[in-house]
């Protein structure tokens, strides 16, 4: 599955039983800021940082969530699970 169907699939929170997958409201954010509070909604998961314009992982993994910044370290795109 690929990183734009990932993408797509994503949703945020509805009800009690469904976990967050993406967050959308971190974008511009500095990288930790946005760590943290990823961290805090899903504390199953690890955060893995890519500078724009490192490739990312093609592979999906559902305990990894993908942070993607600039050189200023802020976040440009939404983190999602994969």
């Amino acid at each position: 599955m690929g990183r734009a169907a990932v993408r797509a699939a994503a949703s945020t929170a509805a009800g009690d039983d469904e976990q967050k997958t993406s967050w959308p409201e971190v974008v511009g954010w500095v990288t930790l800021n946005a760590d943290f509070k990823i961290s805090s909604d899903r504390p199953d998961v690890s955060t893995a940082f890519y500078m724009i314009p490192t490739p990312l992982p093609t592979d999906y993994n559902p305990k990894r969530v993908i942070i993607v910044c600039d050189s200023r370290n802020v976040v440009v795109q939404t983190p999602v699970i994969g």
